[in-house]
């Protein structure tokens, strides 16, 4: 059995969660923030057999896009920390794998 924590976009949770749904694989959400951009995120806990957690990486792959959108980040100019607006990767999904021995449900 697996432990994957998936963290994705906000707007990439909506297509993500639908598909989940279809497929019947239990999630459990949190609303998280990333550091960086300060862009919302959702983060995803779904404990799956061995053998579903290629299908899952399939879903995710096809649901959770990387585009380039203009954000302010802060930045260091030698002085200073600044805004600047600049062009940055966001979307797509980060996914850790988790070796899980055992797990109870009461």
């Amino acid at each position: 059995m697996e432990l994957l924590i998936i963290i994705v976009q906000k707007v990439d949770y909506e297509r993500l969660s639908i598909v989940f749904k279809q497929h019947r694989i239990l999630a459990t959400k949190f609303e998280t923030e990333g550091l960086y951009l300060n862009k919302r995120n959702v983060t995803l806990m779904v404990c799956v057999e061995k053998e579903r957690e290629e299908e899952i990486l399939r879903y995710i792959k096809q649901n959770c896009t990387e585009r380039v959108e203009e954000c302010k980040v802060s930045e260091y100019n030698g002085r200073t920390i600044v805004d600047v607006v600049r062009g940055v990767k966001v979307g797509g999904a980060t996914v850790f794998k988790i070796d899980v021995d055992n797990m109870w449900k009461f």
